[in-house]
């Protein structure tokens, strides 16, 4: 509900903080004094369009900023979540500002949002009806919800059975429609598919070939290097003859000589042994250089392999844009979707079947939630008619109109099923049924609306009314009953009226007054909750009376207002 708001610089009001309830509020006033300004903050607040003439005279700019209590509204709070926003312990604060140099503000939760998404969250939170445009129940969008809303549970089961199987039908047709679009493009996509997997399966990538390729080419093209190192080593360890000995010549020298030696001294015997150990070490070192020497030999036809197997791959990541290693997981994947491929036709009917399955399947569903409107329908008739009649629109005929589907035309399932539903009346006898937009008298306009509200009020739609002088041509016995249908409706709901009627008034769980006045050189309007006594006061004004000294004026209204009450209690 709407919790509070505070109002600045719009049209005669400087500064304005009211705090709202639940239940019944009215606001009243000499005409002229504002009421309007005070629907008019609440309308800008809500995202109508910024009318820079609200600015206050000498002002830059105008605010208004409304907190609603939004703690039992999951749909709100789902909203705010999508958009990374949270509200303060289930309170909402939305504020907007206009200026005269067209800045236009809007927060919600304190932070800045577009205007739309400012519109789209408060039209579930207020229902203005009056010379604005939040009268949600005149749009025939809105009539097959408000007929869904006095369905019984099983008329919603079936309502969500509907969406439920417009949702599987909508899944099965964008399945179909994508398995359809890649058929007609199968033969060329199969084709291309063959081509490279056979490339790939006559190319025989292997995981880390490559690398070792690559190495191979690079021994290979050191070989000549290798061989030379090679042999030099061999010739240095073994070389025997001319004046250039090898290691293994001079160590045999040297063993020879150590060995005449080692009966002297402990420490030449060690020496030895020492250089007899080297000797043999080096000796097999030779016969490994010797081996590896006699391995080196050139093989120029590997090589030559070696060169044309890495063209491969080169040609290869070039073509497919991929590293070696990925090619063989490439092939594995174009194997896979040739398969699927080649077994299009089987997905294609199975796809088909599923598509008009699951059509077949909303139509039932559809059609039985027709045949539960038309019941529901039948009912919501009846209900209306009463409550016109308790509004002195005795002989006025309401009904829920089907607009038959255009044979020639193409039906598109819908979540809301196959129905478009308008409310239609007849205020006079002997008239025909009109749509109920184009109902043409303001007092009948404004009873029908009130009518309807009044018969959803229990229902789980738009949690605060606004009434914009509801009141207007209404006047006698049909006032008591407006007043009374009002207190039906803040019941369920919270409502704000503003009105003339003394009837409505007396009526009111809170009621507000909205006063003129001139302080220093401006004019002023500002608002107040009433007390109890000032409400006898204010009840009795409307009433007309002419001085508040008149003690039977002052009775009447206090009578008005304690019925009221008595009626509240009951």
């Amino acid at each position: 509900m709407l919790v509070s708001m505070t109002v600045r610089n719009i049209a005669l009001i400087e500064e304005l903080d009211v705090t709202f309830h639940r239940g019944l509020h009215v606001l009243t006033g000499e005409t002229g004094a504002g009421k309007s300004i005070v629907v008019d903050s609440i309308n800008l607040v809500l995202g109508e369009r910024a009318d820079r003439g609200l600015i206050r005279t000498g002002c830059d700019k105008a605010t208004v900023e409304a907190i609603f209590d939004i703690s039992d509204n999951p749909k709100i709070n789902s909203m705010l979540a999508s958009e990374s926003l949270e509200s303060d312990g289930g309170l909402m604060p939305v504020y907007r500002e206009i200026s005269g140099s067209d800045r236009n503000v809007c927060r919600v939760c304190g932070v800045i949002v577009p205007l739309s998404f400012l519109r789209q969250i408060t039209e579930l939170l207020v229902d203005i009806h009056g010379q604005h445009e939040h009268q949600s129940l005149l749009s025939e969008d809105f009539h097959l919800a408000f007929l869904d809303a006095f369905g019984d549970e099983t008329h919603q089961m079936r309502h969500r059975d509907v969406a439920d199987k417009y949702r599987a039908w909508h899944e099965a047709g964008a399945k179909f429609s994508a398995i359809r679009k890649e058929n007609a493009q199968r033969a060329q996509r199969q084709e291309t598919l063959e081509i490279r997997i056979k490339e790939l399966r006559e190319a025989k990538p292997v995981v880390g070939e490559k690398d070792l390729l690559t190495s191979q080419r690079i021994r290979f093209a050191d070989h000549e290097k290798i061989a030379t190192a090679l042999k030099a080593i061999y010739q240095n360890l073994t070389a025997s003859e001319g004046t250039n000995l090898g290691v293994n010549a001079l160590l045999r020298g040297a063993v020879e000589e150590s060995q005449r030696i080692a009966e002297y001294d402990e420490r030449f015997k060690a020496l030895f042994e020492r250089l007899q150990s080297t000797y043999y070490e080096t000796e097999e070192m030779s016969l490994d250089v010797r081996a590896m020497v006699d391995g080196e030999d050139f093989d120029e036809e590997k090589y030559e392999q070696v060169l044309a197997r890495l063209d491969v791959y080169r040609r290869l990541e070039k073509r497919y844009g991929m590293e070696a290693d990925e090619l063989c997981n490439y092939y594995e994947t174009l194997s896979d979707e040739l398969k699927t491929i080649q077994s299009m036709d089987e997905l294609l009917q199975k796809a088909e079947a599923r598509y008009k399955q699951t059509l077949s399947e909303y139509r039932a569903a559809a059609a039985a939630l027709t045949a539960s409107r038309r019941q529901v329908a039948e009912k919501l008739q009846s209900i209306m008619e009463l409550q016109l009649n308790d509004l002195g629109m005795e002989n006025t005929q309401f009904r829920c109109v089907f607009t038959p589907h255009d044979p020639s035309g193409k039906q598109q399932p819908s979540p809301e099923g196959d129905d478009h539903v308008g409310f239609h009346i007849s205020p006079n006898v002997g008239e025909p049924l009109k749509p109920l937009k184009k109902i043409a008298s303001g007092g009948e306009l404004s009873r029908m609306m009130l009518a309807m509200k009044a018969a959803a009020a229990d229902k789980n739609l738009i949690p605060t009314m606004i009434f914009d002088e509801i009141d207007t041509g209404i006047s006698g016995r049909i006032a008591g009953v407006v007043a009374e249908k009002m207190d039906d409706i803040a019941r369920y709901r919270q409502v704000i009226c503003v009105s003339h009627l003394p009837q409505i008034a007396a009526m009111a769980d809170h009621q507000y007054l909205v006063e003129k006045s001139v302080t220093g050189e401006r004019t002023v309007t500002t608002l107040h909750e009433l007390n109890y006594e000032q409400r006898v006061d204010e009840v009795a004004s409307l009433m007309g009376v002419q001085t508040l000294d008149s003690s039977s004026g002052k009775v009447h209204a206090w009578n008005m207002i304690e019925a009221a009450k008595n009626r509240k209690r009951e």
